[in-house]
């Protein structure tokens, strides 16, 4: 009994970590401590690993600067794979099935390589820097 009380609740906590905060298009992990951009952009803007990379940089949302690309490891917090509509935590409310660059470009490639999520299964993979993918920003909390 001890050990079913447990589950849920720590099932409920892991739920609620996630808060999205609407007036700002952001969404808000406080168990990672991280803030993920969230508005129309990450459905209309493409761009290659370099260019997505300065987008983060430049992206100011309300008073919040200092965005990032983030890491796989990252991603992985934000993806739900029980939503079969696009494999991402239910608080988000733009995504799109599709590749969203993460910040790491592989050295044993000569940088050529970058990876990315892949919101059709919630997978990360790698491809060459030089295409276009979706960007999605992330900040850590201060």
């Amino acid at each position: 009994m001890k050990l079913l009380f447990f589950l849920f609740v720590s099932t409920f906590l892991y739920a609620n970590s996630f808060e999205r905060i609407n007036n700002l298009d952001i969404v808000v992990d406080r168990t990672a401590k991280i803030m993920w951009q969230d508005n129309i952009d990450v459905v209309k803007v493409r761009k290659t690993h370099q260019e997505a990379e300065d987008y983060c940089e430049n992206l100011q949302i309300g008073t919040f600067s200092n965005w990032r690309l983030p890491t796989i490891e990252e991603f992985k917090l934000i993806v739900n794979k029980k939503n079969k509509k696009n494999f991402i935590n239910r608080k988000f409310k733009y995504n799109l099935p599709d590749g969203y660059w993460a910040s790491k470009a592989h050295w044993r490639t000569l940088w050529y390589y970058a990876d990315y999520m892949h919101f059709i299964s919630g997978t990360a993979y790698y491809d060459s820097r030089h295409k276009n993918k979706y960007i999605r920003c992330v900040k850590d909390l201060k």
